[in-house]
């Protein structure tokens, strides 16, 4: 069972990882996730290429929202240092990504016993990935509303 778990969770490393390096050929930089997704015409790997690319632009914008919380004066002593990749905000941030890629790992091993399904699942995957990450991103818009009150 072990064995499985883990060829089920490189499967769907591997598709993510190829899916990113095929972003820059399939989807324009200036096309938006949804106008992405509707030139994929229901491709799935063309909708899991949109989908990694609209989750890796939302998570660069976490990580700024991450390092402008590690850099604040409210969080100095809690964060044990300055920075993002300092501190407890690096082993928050680490802690997050583990979770979000661990438990959306789920989906593709579930569907992973159907080889029919491994596109869906590559896609289901990742478009897991994209809602948590979002999730994570408006959490963090919330502490920063709440620090930029005092």
């Amino acid at each position: 069972m072990k064995i499985a778990s883990c060829s089920a969770l490189a499967l769907v490393a591997i598709t993510l990882f190829s899916a990113s390096a095929q972003a820059q050929s399939l989807a324009n930089t200036n096309t938006t996730y949804d106008q992405c997704l509707e030139a994929a015409e229901g491709n799935n790997i063309k909708m899991t290429t949109c989908t990694v690319n609209e989750t890796a632009r939302i998570v660069k914008i976490l990580e700024g929202k991450y390092e402008q919380m590690a850099n604040s004066e409210q969080f100095k002593d809690w964060n044990r240092g300055a920075g993002m990749f300092n501190g407890n905000f690096k082993d928050l941030y680490s802690a997050w990504l583990q979770y979000r890629d661990k438990y959306c790992s789920l989906y593709g091993y579930s569907m992973s016993s159907d080889a029919d399904v491994g596109n869906i699942a590559q896609l289901t995957g990742a478009e897991c990935i994209l809602e948590l990450t979002k999730r994570q991103n408006k959490d963090m818009d919330v502490i920063l509303q709440n620090i930029s009150r005092y």
